[in-house]
């Protein structure tokens, strides 16, 4: 090995048992710490850098500078001064790059094609070390930041959060302003913001302050000489980062009410106990025990007990912000209305519940049943694809020791009674803040930068005689063993077939499909049941009523259950636009007996009435609510809507549903369930009898005898729309477009074209529409099949252009990549096919992916399993010429445009 590194000692990295990466830590010479990965089956690569350097690290005179400095490291360095050349080089390498800015740390990632990964980390390391800076892309990409701050200046959970920070304390960084604007990112007397980001990066971006990841099918030895030859030269610290030392609050913004008014209708309740840092308890993992036990759902659960009271809908703990001194420990409730009026009755409740905690809960049973499910989780976790892989390692390189970089998520060593009685003693309204969200509370003050109104008081001594007694008929009690827990962590021996689906029934009612995974080879699997449903999708009213009974059918399945979900086994049950689809996943022992369950129950659940009005409420509201800041979300759904049969726009849902009393919900679910058709497939560790067991119980649990056609409806064409271009209501401010051109059929030719037009054009559009033109913060292109016709999206959001500005941008920029693409060269030509040769022979990384993957086709009736080998051999006989040519006819062909707008 080069005496340029030097390597640690030999670190044995705890993995799961079907891990077949290999790892090694690595120091450089220049005291840069490095994990690097060998993942033999990958057909990519990827790094990742997490920098100990976030908005906490910002001047007070310029706050927002770490984001800003995130923005620009993308936008050229010394070595590669065109700012777009990182980005054009992993486009035409099937990969992308990204970065986030955080409290303490920053993280850059990219992916690319494996072969690609010297040059592409030549890029990476060259902006890490000699970023640009350009005055010319700092005054255009203050632009993005204010579109992005705009863009967001609605958001609900943002502005919550800024009447977090002016409610802390001052002295800690925390309280800053960690988006940045146009307001913050400026010149001033402190100096010219390109003299603020050379300090800020001379003084942060340095090698002890940097975790590196590199992940490939390379070898070690590769990756070690790549480390060694691209980031060695980074330069060292020149002294240790200063420690945060301020208190995250001063003792008067504890024991307080803080009141926040919302923009939507909502009614939450945060109870913050606010704790010091935990990071050095991550072995014992005691908060998050403490978090099951508060958040836990089961029968004489909290949970359960105030939502029988009618006040909530939903309850999480254990979350909130946590840093180098501190962690903010987040009870989480969505209110009904009833709820809101006895918000101090549940603060009783829940203190209440802690101190039942501490006297009766902490007890190492418990506590190994959760380290037990937790430990099942890493040993049959699935495969993460190495982007993902690279950038969560690099963060977890400053949070665990080496050997735990893969583990530290996940260890549960033991029981740490002291530590656990000590934090819930600190669990008190003396410490606590208490937010309640609601649209009627006063308030007299009003945060700055979101303008959210808000007040803050003092908890009353009756509200803390209160919060310290018992309330009447307290009726919580603790977890009792879970009964779901199994004994079998091996999958079943394999038996004689294929690698495809079998149908292994298919009757007037029923067509079900099985696969024996022989890849993946864990305990674990999906189970897939969709009840074509005519009813349901002959109209709004219908659907509306089918999405309630989802949610009610899941709500009332909650109790018995939930113990079920903490043992690895989930289910969702949700309305589509076939019908109604029951999905079971996670370890297989247990799932069939779960499916029985949830079929037996599925026609004989009676609903409380009370429920029934509070999840119809949570439901209206979220629908009347939904995309509302977000204008080109709005968009999609609207595209969404207008192609296919079966699907409602939220409003019209809303609109259906608001007048449906309960005695009628009950009268129409009923006539949902005939005609009824089921498709069902099992894919896993399952052998074909379980299968049949299976197919057994669904056909006598059927809830009619009259069967289902299976047509599927057809895809509605542009060409026949009544208008071409719509203009869909918004609330938002900004502007958005969206340009659909669709596909003239679905041969597999036609889906090749319009996957290399997007191949080759989304990343210079993105660079043209959002950084070049600055036109708005969200811009890009998109492939958008629908079911299996194909079609492409143009798209933009913005705060200061018209529509017609945009459209008018976006047919320049669409004509001029069509001029670009008509100058290209055989080369080009060769080397974008054979990205997207690889992108569409990419083996299915894992069980979930594979499943759904096969799922699709089930769907789509696609039963001969070989869309793969179609598009490839469409790839190989689609020639330039004719491709120009019918890309061309395409984007032009003004009947197959649709144009939304807001």
């Amino acid at each position: 090995m080069a005496n340029s590194s030097l390597t640690d000692e030999v670190v044995r990295v705890v993995r799961s048992s079907g891990d077949k990466r290999d790892y090694q830590h690595l120091t450089l010479s220049n005291q840069l710490k490095v994990l690097l990965v060998h993942c033999p089956d990958s057909p990519k690569a990827a790094a990742s850098i997490a920098v100990n350097a976030g908005h906490f690290d910002d001047p007070d005179h310029t706050q927002g500078l770490a984001h800003f400095l995130e923005h620009m490291l993308f936008l050229g360095s010394r070595a590669f001064p065109e700012p777009s050349a990182f980005g054009h080089f992993l486009n035409l390498h099937g990969g992308q790059h990204n970065a986030w800015t955080g409290t303490e740390f920053s993280n850059f990632h990219f992916d690319c094609n494996a072969n690609a990964l010297s040059r592409s980390l030549e890029f990476f390391a060259s902006m890490l070390k000699e970023p640009l800076l350009s005055d010319n892309w700092i005054d255009k990409e203050i632009q993005s930041i204010e579109s992005e701050f705009r863009l967001k200046q609605n958001d609900e959970l943002r502005r919550l959060y800024q009447v977090h920070k002016v409610t802390a304390n001052p002295e800690h960084p925390f309280s800053q302003f960690s988006v940045g604007n146009l307001n913050t990112l400026k010149n001033d007397k402190h100096g010219s913001l390109k003299s603020k980001l050379k300090a800020f990066f001379n003084e942060h971006y340095v090698a002890q302050r940097m975790r590196l990841v590199i992940a490939g099918p390379q070898s070690l030895d590769e990756l070690t000489r790549l480390a060694q030859q691209y980031f060695s030269d980074i330069k060292q610290e020149s002294g240790p980062k200063e420690p945060i030392t301020a208190p995250l609050y001063l003792n008067e913004q504890k024991g307080v009410w803080i009141k926040v008014k919302p923009i939507k209708v909502a009614y939450r309740l945060i109870l913050t106990l606010p704790l010091p840092s935990i990071d050095e308890d991550y072995p014992h993992k005691t908060t998050s025990f403490i978090a099951h036990l508060l958040g836990y759902e089961g029968p004489g659960s909290l949970f359960n007990a105030l939502r029988s009271k009618g006040w909530v809908n939903s309850l999480s703990a254990g979350g909130g912000i946590s840093g180098s001194n501190f962690k903010d420990f987040n009870i989480n409730l969505q209110l009904t209305s009833s709820g809101r009026r006895n918000a101090s009755h549940i603060v009783q409740w829940i203190f209440a519940y802690i101190r039942k905690i501490e006297t009766e809960g902490v007890i190492d049973w418990r506590y190994e049943e959760r380290r037990i499910t937790t430990e099942m989780s890493f040993l049959y976790q699935e495969p993460t694809p190495v982007g993902e892989l690279a950038n969560q390692l690099s963060v977890n390189a400053f949070h665990y020791k080496q050997e735990d970089a893969l583990y530290g998520d996940y260890r549960m060593d033991g029981l740490n009674h002291v530590y656990a009685k000590r934090l819930l003693q600190e669990m008190t309204a003396q410490n606590a803040r208490i937010t309640l969200v609601a649209p009627d509370v006063e308030t007299d003050r009003v945060a700055p930068i979101y303008n959210t109104e808000y007040a803050i008081e003092a908890i009353s001594q009756l509200q803390h005689q209160l919060f310290s007694s018992t309330p009447e008929n307290f009726c919580c009690g603790l977890p009792k063993p879970n009964r779901f827990l199994n004994s079998r962590f091996a999958p079943l021996e394999l038996e004689a077939g294929g690698s495809l689906p079998n149908l292994i029934e298919d009757s007037p009612q029923l067509q079900l499909w099985h696969l024996q995974d022989r890849d993946f080879r864990v305990p674990k699997g999906h189970i897939y049941l969709s009840l074509k449903l005519p009813a349901v999708t002959n109209s709004a009213f219908n659907f509306a009523i089918a999405r309630l009974w989802s949610e009610l059918m899941i709500d009332a399945l909650n109790d018995d259950l939930y113990d079920a979900e903490v043992a690895g086994l989930h289910f969702n049950i949700y309305p589509t636009q076939s019908g109604i689809t029951i999905h079971t996943t996670g370890l297989s022992a247990g799932q069939i007996p779960l499916m029985q369950h949830l079929i037996e129950r599925a026609l004989k659940t009676r609903f409380a009435r009370r429920r029934w009005h509070d999840l119809k409420q949570s439901l209206l509201s979220n629908w009347h609510s939904a995309h509302q800041n977000q204008p080109l979300n709005k968009l999609f759904a609207e595209l969404n809507q207008q192609l296919q049969f079966g699907l409602f726009r939220l409003r019209d849902l809303a609109c259906e549903l608001e007048p449906v009393s309960f005695r009628q919900f009950t009268v129409e679910i009923a006539k949902l369930f005939s005609p009824v058709h089921v498709t069902a497939f099992a894919h896993g560790d399952w052998k074909r009898e379980n299968a049949l067991q299976l197919g057994q119980l669904i056909k006598s649990n059927l809830p009619s005898s009259k069967s289902a056609s299976i047509k599927r409806a057809p895809i509605k064409r542009i060409r026949d729309f009544v208008s071409q271009q719509l203009l869909v209501p918004s609330e938002h401010s900004d502007t958005a477009l969206l340009l659909y051109y669709q596909g003239r059929d679905d041969t597999s030719m036609e889906q090749i074209s319009f996957m290399l037009l997007q191949q080759l054009i989304h990343q210079p559009v993105f660079q043209e529409l959002r950084t070049e033109r600055q036109l708005g913060y969200v811009a890009g292109s998109q492939y958008f099949p629908v079911q299996r016709l194909p079609g492409i999206l143009f798209f933009l959001q913005s705060h200061e252009y018209s529509a017609d500005e945009i459209y008018q941008a976006m047919q320049e920029v669409i004509a001029q990549q069509l001029e670009v693409l008509h100058n290209l060269t055989l080369k080009e030509w060769h080397h974008a096919k054979s990205v997207l040769r690889q992108q569409i022979r990419t083996i299915d990384r894992n069980l979930r992916v594979r499943s759904q993957r096969l799922w699709g086709a089930i769907q789509l009736a696609d039963t001969e399993f070989n869309r793969q080998q179609e598009l490839l051999s469409a790839l190989e006989h689609c020639q330039l010429v004719e491709w120009l040519e019918r890309i061309k006819e395409r984007l032009s062909d003004k009947t197959q445009l649709l144009r939304l707008q807001t």
